[in-house]
C-alpha cells in the first residue's frame, strides 16, 4: 500500500524544510564536491572530497507553492578548484546539512544535472532551477 498525504500537509512539510534551510545568519548554499559521496547527510565530507564550488541562495532561500519548494540562487558561485563534481550538499545558513544529492551530466540517475562534466577554477557555476516536491 502507498502512503498518500494531502496537498496541505505536503505544503506544510515543504514550508518546514524551507524554514530549516533559512536557519542561521548566513545564506544557505549548494556545495559541489568531487570524490565519493558522504555516507549520509549527517556525515562530514571525507578528506578525499574537494569542495569545487559553493553557490549561495537568497534569503529567504525560496518559496513554496502548489506542492513544490523552489529555491533561488543569489547568483553564480566562483569555482575554486577544477574538477568533476560527483555529489552536492545543500547546507543551511548555519552550515548544517539539509540534504545530499548525486551529480551527473544531463538527464540520468542523479538529482543534480550539469551542462558539462568538468568545472574549471576561476569560472562561474550557476543554478538554473532547484525544486523539491
Amino acid at each position: 500500500m502507498t502512503l498518500a498525504i494531502s496537498a496541505a500537509h505536503n505544503d506544510a512539510r515543504l514550508a518546514g524544510t524551507l524554514a530549516f534551510i533559512d536557519t542561521g545568519a548566513q545564506a544557505a548554499q549548494v556545495l559541489l564536491y568531487d570524490g565519493v559521496r558522504a555516507a549520509s547527510a549527517d556525515t562530514a565530507p571525507g578528506v578525499q572530497n574537494r569542495l569545487l564550488v559553493a553557490v549561495p541562495l537568497t534569503q529567504p532561500a525560496g518559496s513554496v507553492a502548489a506542492g513544490t519548494l523552489t529555491l533561488t540562487p543569489q547568483g553564480p558561485g566562483l569555482i575554486a578548484l577544477s574538477g568533476t563534481p560527483t555529489w552536492a550538499r545543500l547546507v543551511n545558513g548555519d552550515g548544517s546539512a539539509v540534504l545530499d544529492a548525486d551529480v551527473g551530466v544531463g538527464a540520468g540517475a542523479w538529482e543534480v544535472q550539469l551542462a558539462q562534466a568538468e568545472l574549471f577554477a576561476g569560472g562561474d557555476a550557476k543554478i538554473t532551477s532547484f525544486a523539491l516536491t
